[in-house]
């Protein structure tokens, strides 16, 4: 695999904006450290969530979008967290990476009503991505979800990653759950080996 080269970036302290400048307007100035300090600036505000959001969209310093996904963050309330999810399907790894560790950070209770949904999606890896991020997610409905997908999702990689987050979460009570998985895909070695492993994990719990 070539080498990629790395991006040169401004590590320069943020500092405040300048008096009289709009944060808004200042998230789409040409110069990267103006583009960060408005983001710190509008962390907690919730009216700059459409612009935040519109923003992450098109950035592509990698300390600006940091500090674009922390303001996001910072705001917590569901439409930052509805801000965040369609980024789930973005084809860019490192976006992606940052928005599952961003909705982590998040309340459960503003995620979780966003992220459920796609795990029926059509797309079999947004339904794996969601199964991670709710297997992350300390939620009440979080074992309901993903023994659903256990139970009725038809692509079985979608399956092993709900049966990964089960087994994350440490829950023996997931343990019913992963093992009705073996009578769905009886001949899957994957299945059995996870299956297996999930024995000795929760036996030992």
């Amino acid at each position: 695999m070539a080498l990629v080269k790395a991006r040169k970036i401004d590590r320069a302290k943020p500092g405040p904006v300048a008096e009289g400048g709009d944060p808004l307007a200042l998230l789409e100035d040409a110069n990267p450290a103006c583009r960060r300090r408005a983001a710190h600036a509008l962390g907690e505000r919730p009216d700059a969530v459409p612009a935040l959001s519109a923003r992450l969209a098109r950035e592509e310093d990698p300390s600006v979008r940091e500090s674009l996904l922390t303001a996001l963050v910072r705001t917590g309330t569901a439409a930052a967290a509805a801000a965040l999810v369609p980024h789930l399907g973005s084809e860019d790894v490192g976006l992606r990476n940052g928005v599952i560790e961003s909705l982590q950070q998040m309340p459960a209770a503003v995620v979780m009503p966003e992220v459920a949904p796609l795990l029926t999606a059509a797309d079999s890896d947004l339904r794996i991505f969601a199964a991670q991020l709710v297997g992350k997610l300390p939620h009440p409905d979080r074992l309901a979800l993903l023994a659903g997908v256990i139970d009725r999702d038809p692509h079985v990689n979608v399956c092993l990653s709900a049966v990964e987050a089960l087994m994350d979460g440490g829950d023996p009570a997931a343990l019913p759950v992963v093992e009705r998985l073996g009578g769905r895909f009886p001949d899957d070695p994957f299945v059995a080996f996870s299956v297996d492993a999930a024995r000795r994990l929760f036996s030992g719990a």
